[in-house]
């Protein structure tokens, strides 16, 4: 763009320096109609001037591709994460996925389509400014985005997106009045000129009637004797009077009047040649050459300049003539390719053999080849995708190396070759009527920014003219925008593809963390609700991706914001670093040597690795590593997608943890059952007093076998007295109230027992009772002890009271 401002800017100059010349000629002085018509396409050519100036600046802020704001834009895209917008139907997805689109294919629907999502999405930031959780991902830049996206459409609007719209249709209509301004000068430059012709003609009237009227005052001098030669010279000069130009006079006698006759024959006869001279001056025709009769003869010197004056005017107006239909060639001419290379996009093949067709018809040439660069190997190659009118011979080399032949040279010296001398048995152009050698060949390279696409290669049976081979030059860096654009969208359409495939692979991964949770989250549920010491579910682990990107040298050269949260460091601090300086790890290892070289030969690797922060803590990653190749083919940078797994490994070592003590826990509960089924009466009770467990001590207690009792109402197997108190325990029981105190049970034998008991309801997770622990002690002997003792002591008061009584 630089180069076409820089030639529009000399081109302008060269104008304004011309027509500045042709007002202060001084030929033109006092023709206020033309110095009006140069001071109005002066005016006008200022203008247009400025409003390029105007269209440049603007472009350049704008900018293309990696720089300006479309350039910021796509930064910022990239560092934006995708799961901002998760739903499909969200105003931001909607607004990225069409800003992408718009960034490639601009127009005017999409403009205004976007400054209406941008207008919404500004509406909704606050919210979600306010909303973002830690599920989300930081979208602080968000409204950074929003603002240079906001000021990339409005240079668009006030560019044009047409060449109908904005600052594009100005210099439009600015152009065409100028054209017609100078059609208009030079139709002025023919209406003055044929004035001049007139004037020149009235001009030469009037020195023949003086002269006629000079001759006949003399001659009236002459005495009578002379009344003969005065006649013959009075009927030549009435002639001459008349217009006509009388024969010449023969005096054969050396006199005056001969003198007089032979001036007056001389004078006549170069009046008869003036006035041809100006006859075929003013019906446009070659005249022949005027001689003066001397240096002062000013009618001849002035017909002379006036010759010189129509044939200069005549050569610019053929100039002018030529230039215009050169410029409004050349305009057809890219109007006409803009559109084949807006509507053919989508297909290199189809863009190419389009191109490459309508260029050998429009330069009105005899053949030509479209050659793309190929670097998608290690030895890159130009290679023929499309042709026109090449013979069969012509095929049988359809590659070259940069560098061999014609094709390679020009692609190597990024300089365009034009050759009137055709190398014999290079290109034969073939007919009905038989072969012929191209009058000359031109070869232009495809370039943008300096990077080589490929090489144009036209040949014709005619020389090409400057401005042709310059609409061919100007031409290629349309040409080479396009077919950048298409490579683009084809290498943009693998990367989709290869991240929609990771994105799958960790979907999968998660799913099957997931399962894993579950199951082990069942296996705590059944042991909490087995020994009822476990009351919580463990809540499921969140995995959130992070993003970062190597060069091949293992050098970090970008990193998201959530993962430099995640590492607890500074974007400063880490560019640059290599890999295992950031993870803690040795370079020197198999392993990582095996990892990297994955990587280089093109596999995505995935791994977990340990990562030690500067605090000290260690986290968990599960990262895969994707080499992104250049449109060569070879890697030349890695792609890192991280998830923080710390949590989940934390919890996986909690839980061995937790297993471990549940099993000592179990271990120590089986101990002390053992213990207390060796030293306690035992009995295990449903809410309905059914026996569910029992020890052997309960056996002796009773007096009743385990088959007796189990499945059976503990109630069968009291007596009327026991019963009541039982009764009244379990009510408590199911009010959860623990119950310890002494019990009667009467075995089938009759025999009494007394028991030290305790009752102990058991809830589950949901605070129900769903058993209840018995345990006893028997102090039976302790009971008849007591029994005895009172009895004796009872003894020992009735036998006072008789003593007392007797005594």
């Amino acid at each position: 763009m630089a180069g076409g401002i820089s030639r529009f800017n000399s081109t302008c100059l060269d104008t304004y320096t011309l027509l500045k010349d042709l007002k202060n000629d001084p030929i033109l002085s006092g023709e206020y109609m033309i110095h009006q018509k140069l001071d109005h396409i002066l005016e006008y050519l200022n203008s247009t001037e400025t409003t390029m100036e105007t269209i440049a600046e603007k472009s350049r802020e704008r900018g293309w591709h990696s720089y300006g704001l479309s350039g910021a834009l796509l930064e910022q895209m990239k560092e934006l994460d995708v799961e901002a917008f998760p739903e499909p139907g969200q105003p931001g997805r909607e607004l990225l996925s069409e800003l992408q689109i718009y960034l490639v294919f601009p127009g005017s629907s999409r403009l205004n389509s976007l400054r209406n999502r941008v207008h919404n999405l500004e509406s909704l930031l606050p919210e979600m400014l306010a909303n973002r959780t830690v599920r989300n991902p930081d979208i602080s830049s968000l409204p950074v985005f929003l603002n240079n996206l906001r000021s990339l459409l409005q240079l668009d609007l006030e560019l044009g997106i047409t060449r109908y719209e904005g600052l594009q249709s100005r210099i439009f209509r600015t152009i065409n009045v100028l054209v017609e301004e100078a059609d208009a000068l030079a139709d002025l430059f023919i209406i003055k000129r044929e004035a001049k012709t007139i004037k020149i003609k009235w001009g030469i009237a009037s020195i023949i009637l003086l002269s006629a009227f000079i001759y006949g005052t003399v001659m009236s001098l002459f005495s009578r004797s002379v009344t003969r030669n005065l006649r013959i010279l009075r009927e030549s000069t009435a002639e001459l009077v008349t217009g006509l130009f009388p024969e010449d006079i023969d005096q054969k006698e050396k006199n005056e009047f001969s003198e007089i006759s032979g001036l007056l024959n001389k004078f006549s006869g170069s009046l008869k040649n003036k006035a041809g001279f100006a006859s075929a001056l003013a019906e446009g025709k070659d005249a022949k050459p005027l001689e003066a009769l001397s240096p002062d003869d000013s009618l001849a010197n002035s017909l002379i300049r006036l010759e010189k004056n129509l044939q200069a005017t005549k050569k610019e107006e053929e100039k002018h003539q030529k230039s215009r239909k050169e410029r409004q060639w050349t305009n057809e001419g890219i109007a006409k390719f803009g559109d084949i290379l807006r509507i053919h996009n989508n297909d290199i093949s189809e863009l190419s053999e389009n191109v490459i067709q309508e260029l050998v018809n429009y330069l009105n040439a005899s053949a030509g080849g479209f050659f793309l660069l190929d670097n998608s190997e290690e030895n890159p190659e130009l290679e023929l995708i499309a042709s026109f009118a090449y013979n069969r011979k012509k095929y049988l080399k359809k590659k070259f190396k940069p560098g061999e032949g014609l094709i390679g040279t020009c692609a190597i010296e990024k300089e365009k070759i034009f050759l009137s001398e055709i190398p014999d048995q290079y290109i034969n152009i073939a007919s009905g009527l038989g072969e012929s050698k191209p009058r000359c060949l031109l070869l232009m390279p495809l370039q943008l920014e300096d990077v080589t696409l490929g090489v144009i290669e036209i040949a014709s049976l005619r020389v090409l003219t400057n401005h042709e081979i310059e609409f061919v030059e100007n031409l290629t860096e349309s040409i080479a925008s396009a077919v950048s654009t298409v490579q683009m969208n084809m290498r943009t359409a693998r990367l989709l593809e290869q991240s929609q495939e990771q994105a799958r692979e960790m979907a999968k991964q998660e799913e099957i963390m997931r399962q894993s949770m579950e199951e082990l989250q069942t296996t705590q549920e059944e042991s909490a609700k087995r020994e009822s010491e476990i009351s919580g579910i463990l809540n499921a682990i969140h995995n959130s991706s992070h993003v970062a990107e190597f060069n091949m040298e293992e050098e970090l050269i970008s990193i998201n914001d959530k993962f430099l949260q995640l590492l607890e460091s500074q974007r400063t601090r880490l560019l640059g670093k290599k890999y295992y300086e950031i993870v803690g790890a040795s370079r020197r290892t198999d392993s990582h040597k095996q990892f990297w070289q994955e990587i280089k030969d093109g596999k995505t690797v995935s791994r977990i690795d340990k990562v030690a922060l500067l605090t000290g803590q260690n986290i968990w990653l599960r990262q895969t590593f994707t080499p992104i190749p250049d449109k060569d083919g070879n890697p030349f940078k890695v792609l890192n997608i991280a998830a923080d797994i710390t949590e989940t490994v934390e919890q996986q070592e909690s839980l061995e943890k937790q297993s471990n003590e549940i099993t000592r826990a179990n271990i120590e509960m089986k101990s002390f059952s053992d213990a207390v089924d060796k030293a306690l009466i035992k009995c295990v009770y449903s809410p309905a007093g059914q026996i569910l467990e029992l020890n052997e001590n309960f056996e002796h207690f009773t007096g009743y076998t385990e088959k007796e009792m189990l499945g059976k109402n503990n109630r069968v197997f009291l007596q009327r007295v026991e019963k009541e108190q039982f009764d009244k325990i379990w009510e408590d029981i199911l009010k959860n109230k623990p119950y310890r105190g002494v019990i009667r049970r009467t075995k089938p034998t009759g025999e009494e027992v007394w028991i030290m008991s305790t009752f102990t309801p058991v809830l589950d997770e949901n605070g129900n009772i769903f058993k209840v622990f018995f345990l006893g002690q028997d102090i039976t002997e302790r009971k008849l002890k007591y029994q005895l003792l009172e009895e004796a002591n009872r003894e020992i008061d009735r036998l006072r009271k008789q003593q007392d009584e007797h005594g």
